[in-house]
């Protein structure tokens, strides 16, 4: 009971400090600045409307353009902005509207309803403006080929603007809620990974100044070695947790006021199932980046001691968007059981559906005995390596150096 609370004590020494310090509060305001700028700015100062100018040559053009606002604004909300506005120049021939054209001031010229110039093939021609322009015309063409049969305009872009397949999936459920759910996993994902990256580094720079100004040497005077590292991870994770919970929060609100997105349903066993990886997936990579924190003296040398974890994270969130492509493939399914990328793996495959139970079980307990290894191993080279200064300290020397 005695070693537990001074792990607590421990942490919150952690807590306190680093609360007060400079680059906490400075990350946390800038991380929730840069989440309202992306959420409040655009819904300020976007007006979501795509302005284009279309010069027209000759007759049959007026319909395309019309139709091509039509189509492009076929999904909007009644109360939203139109997506698209388009405005047409009528030239009296077409030198004259090939000279608009080089000038800029329209973005491409319609000809007889036949012929669309732009300025170059790699320009507009592949945008989607052009394209909206091919379909619009396409439309036009099928009206005047069924109009015999008393199909109207707005049928076809009803048709062409719209989902004439039901979707249904081998899974069971909702496709939306399948949807959602992967979603919600996937910013989860995102989430772990910027974590690890940033309060991994927290943890293992933390562990090298305290070494480096020879702080561990009074707190090994009272405090045992596992004391200190499990205090500083829970610690530093305890304001991680704190500040990502916060920014969501604010993002959240954000996004309430704005209505800047359409924010989806959220099941409580996805976040759930979210928050048991999260939790995982940061202590596996913590205790590391605490390991490797004690076999440098110097803050400098830090950033090449961490780059194993660091690569490791970015080798499992690229297989995370592997799984969400192909969950059901050999990549998904051999990462699902590998302890340093199923935090990344199993979220996703979990939220479409595509993991029998006994893989997600399989994979949480193989996660949790690598939890409790990586523990063990990196508290022995944490002990060793704390009170050997100088030069970077090797593997082997650590683990040799420690007591017991």
């Amino acid at each position: 009971m005695t070693g537990f609370r001074t792990l607590w004590q421990v942490a919150l020494r952690e807590i306190t400090e680093r609360a007060r310090s400079k680059a906490y509060l400075l990350t946390t305001g800038l991380t929730i600045l840069i989440v309202l700028g992306l959420i409040v700015v655009p819904d300020l100062f976007g007006s979501g409307t795509t302005e284009r100018t279309v010069g027209s040559v000759g007759s049959g053009n007026d319909v395309i353009i019309s139709t091509a606002v039509d189509l492009g604004n076929a999904n909007d909300e009644p109360d939203d902005p139109p997506s698209i506005a388009l405005e047409m120049v009528a030239f009296d021939d077409r030198g004259t509207a090939m000279s608009a054209l080089e000038a800029g001031e329209v973005d491409a010229v319609l000809v007889d309803g036949e012929e669309i110039i732009v300025e170059s093939v790699g320009g507009f021609a592949g945008s989607s403006f052009v394209d909206g322009l091919q379909r619009a015309a396409g439309t036009v063409q099928i009206q005047s080929v069924i109009a015999e049969e008393g199909e109207t305009a707005t049928n076809i872009i009803q048709i062409l603007t719209s989902d004439p397949l039901e979707i249904t999936t081998l899974s069971r459920g909702d496709p939306e809620e399948s949807e959602s759910r992967t979603m919600v996993a996937y910013f989860g994902l995102l989430l772990l990974y910027l974590a690890v990256l940033l309060y991994g580094t927290w943890i293992l720079t933390g562990v090298t100044e305290e070494k480096s100004n020879r702080v561990v040497e009074v707190l090994l005077s009272s405090v045992r070695p596992w004391q200190i590292l499990g205090g500083k991870i829970l610690g530093i994770g305890s304001l991680a947790i704190v500040q990502l919970l916060g920014t969501i929060v604010v993002a959240l609100i954000a996004l309430r006021v704005t209505g800047a997105f359409d924010l989806p349903p959220v099941e409580v066993g996805t976040v759930l199932n979210l928050l048991l990886w999260f939790v995982i997936g940061f202590l596996i990579f913590a205790v590391l980046f605490g390991a490797a924190g004690s076999l440098v003296s110097r803050t400098e040398d830090a950033n090449t001691i961490a780059m194993p974890m660091s690569m490791t994270a970015v080798v499992g969130f690229f297989v995370s968007i592997t799984a969400l492509n192909d969950p059901d493939g050999v990549v998904a399914t051999v990462f699902t059981f590998v302890p340093l990328t199923a935090p990344f793996v199993v979220p996703v495959r979990t939220a479409l559906q595509a993991i029998p139970l006994w893989q997600y079980l399989a994979a949480v307990v193989i996660s949790a005995i690598a939890l409790a290894v990586f523990t063990v191993i990196a508290g022995r080279i944490y002990s060793g390596g704390l009170l050997r200064y100088g030069g970077r300290v090797r593997l082997r020397e650590a683990w040799r150096s420690a007591a017991g």
